[in-house]
This record gives structure tokens, sequence and C-alpha cells, in this order.
């Protein structure tokens, strides 16, 4: 049987200890490249007048352009860490990381985020029938701030989610899978785990907000899964990424929204429906498209044999 996503890092050159090696690698890796995203964010901040703390929240406030622009390069860099972990520790091509087919599919990537877009803005639609009288009445950012996040916005959030993806769904998913021979298993375990630490690593937050955030890891294993690959997941994040980021930058409440700890139950729910909703609707396409979700991996040139496979 040739190997789905989550089992792409079982292969004969798997040892138990490579997963819990490539996942300590990783993330040395991303901390010393976000402290230094951070620090020098700091220090263009510092420099032009040297007044002030170095080190201080305020310096780089998540409703400021720069802030911003911090935070989604500091996210987009698990990226090439999770990547380099798969290389370095896994002996194994980076390509597997992005699908079944050695690659990120872009046309797939493409069509997925025009569907996860349209499902994006009917939820924040709806969203906003929900909310009670008065939310989001803050001042809306001058012009020149407003622009500055509009552009860090479109061309870094999809960095920022895209590196979510790589980490969680992506490598963190197959490290845990690669553990257990079971494919189903393995899966099933792997995304339940992956979620409950992608809502974890988001802090402090209300019952509703982190049902919410695992809802949404969930079903992002289950695209991986589904469609073989990470183009749907990063779709789906990137579509909820822009769509959610832009409407707080244009009401005034980006820092609200990057650091909210709390959520309206009827607004959890409403995402919620929504989610499963796109997953089932994905799913149908992947089917209707015949989307690869099996790995031949002679095919893109690594013959290797499977830990699960008869000799």
């Amino acid at each position: 049987m040739e190997p789905r996503y989550p089992h792409l890092l079982r292969t004969s050159g798997h040892r138990w200890w490579k997963p819990a090696l490539g996942l300590s690698f990783a993330c040395f890796l991303l901390l010393v490249m976000s402290i230094s995203v951070v620090l020098a964010a700091m220090l263009v901040t510092w420099l032009p007048d040297r007044s002030g703390e170095l080190f201080s929240d305020e310096r780089l406030s998540p409703g400021t352009p720069l802030g911003l622009l911090a935070n989604n390069l500091a996210l987009a860099l698990i990226t090439p860490a999770v990547l380099l972990a798969v290389v370095a520790v896994h002996r194994r091509p980076a390509g597997f990381l992005s699908s079944v087919l050695g690659r990120l599919r872009v046309s797939l990537l493409g069509w997925l985020l025009l569907v996860a877009l349209f499902f994006s803005v009917a939820s924040y639609g709806l969203t906003m029938v929900l909310l009670p009288p008065g939310h989001g009445d803050s001042a809306t950012p001058d012009p020149a701030t407003l622009v500055g996040l509009f552009a860090v916005i479109l061309l870094t959030t999809p960095l920022q989610a895209a590196g979510e993806e790589y980490g969680f769904r992506g490598y963190v998913s197959q490290a845990l899978a690669s553990w257990f021979p079971a494919p189903r298993a393995a899966a099933l375990l792997a995304g339940v785990v992956s979620a409950v630490l992608f809502a974890l690593a988001h802090g402090a937050q209300d019952p509703w907000l982190f049902t919410d955030r695992m809802v949404f890891g969930l079903v992002a294993s289950w695209l991986a899964w589904r469609t073989g690959g990470l183009e749907a997941p990063i779709a789906l994040h990137v579509a909820n990424n822009l769509v959610a980021l832009t409407l707080a930058a244009l009401t005034g409440d980006l820092k609200v929204a990057l650091t909210s700890t709390r959520v309206d139950w009827r607004i959890a729910v409403a995402d919620i429906v929504t989610l499963l909703l796109l997953a089932v609707v994905v799913t149908l396409l992947a089917r209707r498209w015949r989307v690869a979700v099996v790995s031949d991996q002679t095919a893109v040139g690594y013959p290797d044999k499977r830990l699960d496979q008869p000799a």
C-alpha cells in the first residue's frame, strides 16, 4: 500500500528517535530565527531617536504595521525550520512535506483558495450579523497606517499562515504519525494531537475560543489527509487570516483581534459550522478532481521501501 500524507516520514530510514530530534532541531532553529526578526524590528524603531527602552512591548504593538510584520515573519520562519529538519534529520526530500507528489501543487492551491475565500467571507458576514451592537466601534487608523497594515497583511499573512500549516499540519503531524504503523490510527492521533497543540499555541483563551481553534486544526488535518497535502489547509488558513485581519484593520480592532482571549459562543458555533461545511465541499471537490492522495515515491525519483509493506 502506498502511503498517504501523514505517513510519508515512515520509511525504511525511520528510527524512533528521529521525530523527537527533528522537532527539537526545528524548534531551536525557529527560536533563533524568530528572536533575530524581533530584535531587528525593535532596533528599527529604536535607532532613529534612541529614546525609551529598547526591549518593550510597545515597540512592536500588534496593531501597528511593524508589529504585525514582525509577528508574521517570525511565524513564516516555521516553514524553513521544518523543511531543514526533514532534510537534515530524516534525510528526506523537503517536498514531501508539501504533498504526496513531493511538491506544492500551486494550481490546486489557487482553486482551493478561491473556495476558502468564499466560505471565509460568508463566515465573517454571519459573524457581523451575530455580533452585539457597538462591537467594532474602535477608531479607524489614519490613512498612512491603514495602507501600511494592508500592505503587510497582503504580502506576509499568506507566508505566516503557510508557516503554521507547514509546522502543525505538516511536520508535527508527519513526525507524530511516523511512530505508529497503522495508517488510519496514525492519521487520527496525529490530527488530534496537532490540533490540540495548535490551539494551545495561541495562549490563554476561554473554552469557546479554544474549541473553535481546535476544530480549525482538526478540519485542516482532515483536509491534508483527504487531499494528500498542505494545499487545502494553507488555502483555508490564508483565506481566514486575510479576511479577519483586513476587517480588523478597517475597524481599528486589529490589536484586539490578535490578542483576544475570548469569543462569543454564537460566533464560535457559526465558525465551526462553516468550517465543517468547507471540509465537506473540499472533500467532494478533491474526489471530483481526482486529486492525488497517495504517494508513488518512485515517480519522483525517491525509491524507498515502506516499513509497513511486505518484503
